[in-house]
């Protein structure tokens, strides 16, 4: 069996010690904010971990009411100066498998120089960037072995939506989040099949939709065809995909697209448009009755919290990037090209 494949299947596992852990560290982690009372809230990441940086500044910014950004860790670490004004009394969040990733721990540096307040979220113990934090959540149970990063990426969606939900008091966001976790062993094997037929079917491209709080964890499910099948693979926002990228979409593409619980009909236009341009369609979406009219519908349940979607939907594109490698005779634990984690130390 792939590494890939095992992980995907046991991220609700890593999911639950992790949702533990987290509710164990609450005291360290409000008392953080306490302390600093930070203006904004900055994440910080490379590849997987900067797009699910997207989706937990989107979430501060909505949750909290105070400015929140994602930085490229490479981006800030060339060009800091431009940085200078949003960083000012900026908390740091910094996630990163390995937390020995170059980019993130060069600029973490150049952070801490400022005298700026470091959150790091690493899933290995001991790191580089643990040791330049001011706190560190380590959580290995999630360390992905293959190199495309599948369950760890899960668990940091989640961790980075806790912390918000720790810092706004949203004690109904924690507990959606733990149905969400509860929910999912059953709910990834009920559609594993489905995941399966969907791979088996002639398509070329994956293109991901999804907009709100999921637009982060919308773009790593991209990233994810593109790693894990070796396909191309694009994010976009919902109803965006029509300024533009409609051109790219035909008979070879695969959309997979989060629906929002909020204008169905604008969002079902668009699934007709997008079958009338010839792709396949598949909709994730909350409870039995949104059906839009895609080849196929994924269920999940209904939550209050639309980011709390973010955790059953990427399971979704994650088994259908694999099951597509599979099939394409392609070895999805150790694509060509690709290191688990950037080390430009021999380069600086």
């Amino acid at each position: 069996m792939h590494l890939t494949n095992k992980e995907i299947f046991a991220q609700y596992a890593a999911l639950r010690t992790t949702y533990d852990y987290i509710l164990e560290n609450k005291q360290r982690i409000t008392a953080l904010f306490t302390q600093y009372q930070p203006k904004s809230l900055t994440f910080l990441g490379c590849g997987s971990g900067y797009y699910l940086c997207q989706s937990g500044a989107v979430s501060a910014r909505m949750r909290l009411g105070i400015p929140a950004n994602a930085i490229p860790a490479g981006d800030l670490w060339v060009n800091f100066t431009h940085y200078s004004k949003m960083l000012q009394d900026t908390l740091i969040i910094a996630p990163s498998r390995s937390g020995g990733t170059t980019e993130v721990v060069e600029a973490v540096k150049k952070l801490k120089e400022q005298g700026l307040p470091v959150l790091a979220i690493s899933a290995k113990t001991g790191s580089e960037l643990a040791e330049l934090a001011d706190l560190v959540l380590e959580i290995p149970w999630a360390f992905d072995e293959s190199v495309c990063q599948t369950r760890n990426v899960t668990n940091f969606y989640t961790v980075n939506l806790m912390l918000v939900a720790l810092w706004g008091s949203d004690v109904h966001l924690l507990e959606e989040i733990k149905q969400a976790i509860s929910a999912g062993e059953a709910y990834m094997e009920q559609y594993k099949s489905l995941a399966e037929e969907i791979a088996a079917r002639e398509w070329q491209k994956a293109v991901l939709l999804a907009d709100s709080e999921l637009e982060g964890i919308g773009a790593e499910a991209a990233l994810a065809f593109t790693e894990i099948a070796q396909i191309p693979g694009a994010y976009h926002h919902v109803l965006d995909v029509r300024h533009g990228p409609m051109v790219l979409i035909n008979h070879q593409t695969l959309v997979i697209m989060a629906v929002s619980p909020e204008e169905t009909r604008l969002q079902q236009g668009l699934v007709q448009d997008l079958r009338q341009r010839g792709a396949l369609v598949v909709t994730v979406s909350q409870g039995e009755e949104q059906d839009l009219g895609a080849h196929y519908t994924v269920h999940v349940p209904k939550y209050r919290n639309f980011a709390v979607m973010g955790i059953p939907f990427i399971f979704i594109p994650q088994a259908v990037a694999y099951f597509k490698a599979v099939a394409r005779g392609v070895n999805p634990d150790a694509p060509g090209g690709l290191d688990p984690w950037i080390d430009l130390s021999k380069d600086s």
